[in-house]
């Protein structure tokens, strides 16, 4: 499992100071302003770059039977290699 580079508490921190960047610079203030947008592009460009979980394959394993997961190497296009 991937080890988080950032705490919960951390992430809660941020997300308020966007939340709150964006509120005072509804009320007119461009720096708050600024500071809002860009934690939200931040945290959209974070979202885009999550991956997204997809079952593949599903089947029950009878008593006794064994599933054996391999997978091949692939080069940076996603052609097997050797």
């Amino acid at each position: 499992m991937v080890k988080k580079l950032v705490s919960k508490q951390a992430t809660k921190q941020f997300r308020r100071l966007g939340d709150a960047g964006l509120k005072r610079g509804a009320g007119g203030n461009g720096v708050w302003l600024g500071v809002g947008l860009l934690v939200a592009g931040l945290r959209f460009m974070a979202r885009l770059g999550t991956r997204k979980r997809e079952v593949v394959f599903t089947q029950a394993l009878e008593p006794g039977e064994a599933l054996n997961i391999a997978h091949l190497l692939e080069d940076r296009k996603g052609r097997p290699t050797n």
